[in-house]
């Protein structure tokens, strides 16, 4: 826990240390908001052995304030995304099984970009710090489904990540794409171990452009 809370302040402070940078070097600042499709899994291992997990669909939503200039600045995002994995049936388990994880999430990215014409090429890449919001899991068969909320101990309340993608500028508009790795375990289980993994597809507004 502990060296969770000091990795967490590092990767704070050496944002903010960029974004202070970003405005000292370039000093544009730009509000916008994004939205856009999840196509979330984990890495799912119990006793040391993999189990294999599906991918299920979600979403994402909210805010960003960009830093910077026109080459390169720091973002800012507030987003509310939908997370989560389905599991097949096996031997021991004849049921079918989907967890579904909601967070308030929000990434500090830098970014670099390319302007030119019409569009603008940028890479961006930062961590990400989660908090969730509810947590369920929906089992069903042929015959029934059952939604339950997660019971107290199963899944840990916080996450911690690393984003990185690409994309393109376009005026006000942003087209991008980025993959998202959870770096907390955050199974309570000791023999458990869950990690977030999430493919995002997001579209976006800024302004001013």
């Amino acid at each position: 826990m502990r060296r969770t809370l000091t990795a967490a302040r590092g990767l704070i402070l050496a944002t903010g240390l960029l974004m202070g940078l970003a405005t000292v070097a370039e000093g544009q600042i730009r509000g916008g908001i994004k939205g856009g499709y999840n196509s979330s899994n984990v890495s799912l291992n119990v006793d040391n052995d993999k189990v294999d997990t599906n991918a299920r669909g979600g979403f994402h939503v909210g805010g960003t304030l960009y830093v910077g200039g026109a080459t390169w600045g720091v973002e800012v995002q507030g987003l509310y995304t939908k997370k989560g994995f389905k599991r097949d049936p096996e031997s021991e388990v004849p049921f079918d099984e989907e967890w579904r994880f909601s967070y308030w999430e929000f990434p500090l990215l830098l970014m670099a970009q390319t302007p030119m014409a019409v569009t603008s090429p940028r890479v961006f890449f930062g961590p990400t710090f989660s908090f969730q919001t509810s947590c369920k899991r929906k089992v069903f068969d042929e015959l029934d489904e059952v939604e339950l909320e997660c019971l107290p101990g199963q899944v840990k309340s916080t996450d911690i990540g690393f984003l990185a993608g690409i994309g393109i500028k376009a005026t006000s508009l942003t087209i991008d794409i980025s993959y998202e790795w959870g770096f907390k375990d955050i199974a309570e289980s000791e023999i458990i171990s869950i990690k977030n993994r999430n493919l995002m597809f997001s579209v976006g507004l800024t302004f001013p452009n």
